[in-house]
Parts: structure tokens; C-alpha cells; sequence
């Protein structure tokens, strides 16, 4: 299957909206997200660009990046529930990893700390956590 990213336009907004959605299983914060979106997608965040994640064409999740120049963080990351579990995150995930290397830059993220399933998954690529911040691990990888 093939895995791809492509920087998120205003046509995006609403499948960025619907995986939020489940991702949070909260479809009342639908608003929020979309407001979240807009300015996300309108680039009215410094240094972050919002991605779609694509599956074989299919829109299949969220990817926000920041990058500075001492850092590139995965400010984040959202599959659909129906398309997790396929490697998606971890191709992904991994391609940030290459640009941190090219760039010699570490990679950080933050992780719920009620989210032992994704930490897993960043701890077995290789992220160490390096802090917390109220209900969320950092974690970085060199």
C-alpha cells in the first residue's frame, strides 16, 4: 500500500475535521477542529505545515509539522481508527525521522500520557521521553 503526504488545502478541512473527530471520539469539539484547521491549513501558524496522510488515494489521517532551527517536532499525528494498525503512523513517523537526520535536527513530539499505545509505538522508534507538560510526555529522538 502506498503511503503518502501532501500539504493540506481548503478543500482537506472537512476529512481533517471527520478523523479528529474520531481520533478524540468527541464529535462535539467538530467546531473547534475546524476553526483549529482553517488557521492551520491558512498557514497563520509559524513554521507549521498541516499535511493529509493518503493511503492508496485515500485521505486516511493528519500530520502537523513544526519545524525550527533547532528542532522538528510532530505537533501532530491522526489516523482514522478504521485504517490504524496498517504501519501508516510508523511509515510516516519515519519519514520525519529521515528529514531530522538530513537536517542533523532531533525530532520531538508531545504524547497523552493516557496514550501508552502511541508512546509504544514512538518508543520503538526510537523517541526517549525528555519531560512533561501537565497530561502530555516530550519526547525526543536524536
Amino acid at each position: 500500500m502506498l503511503i503518502s503526504t501532501r500539504p493540506a488545502t481548503l478543500d482537506d478541512i472537512d476529512a481533517i475535521v471527520q478523523v479528529l473527530c474520531m481520533v478524540s471520539g468527541n464529535p462535539d469539539l467538530a467546531e473547534d477542529f475546524r476553526h483549529d484547521a482553517l488557521e492551520q491549513v491558512r498557514g497563520e501558524i509559524a513554521n507549521s505545515i498541516t499535511y493529509v496522510i493518503c493511503a492508496a488515494d485515500v485521505r486516511v489521517g493528519r500530520l502537523r509539522v513544526v519545524r525550527t532551527t533547532d528542532y522538528i517536532e510532530i505537533a501532530g499525528l491522526q489516523i482514522d481508527p478504521t485504517w490504524q494498525g496498517q504501519s501508516i503512523g510508523t511509515v510516516v513517523i519515519n519519514e520525519i525521522l529521515d528529514e531530522g537526520r538530513r537536517a542533523s535536527l532531533p525530532v520531538e513530539l508531545d504524547v497523552d500520557k493516557d496514550n501508552p499505545n502511541a508512546e509504544r509505538l514512538y518508543m520503538r522508534l526510537g523517541f526517549h521521553r525528555v519531560g512533561e507538560n501537565g497530561k502530555d510526555y516530550r519526547m525526543r529522538r536524536v
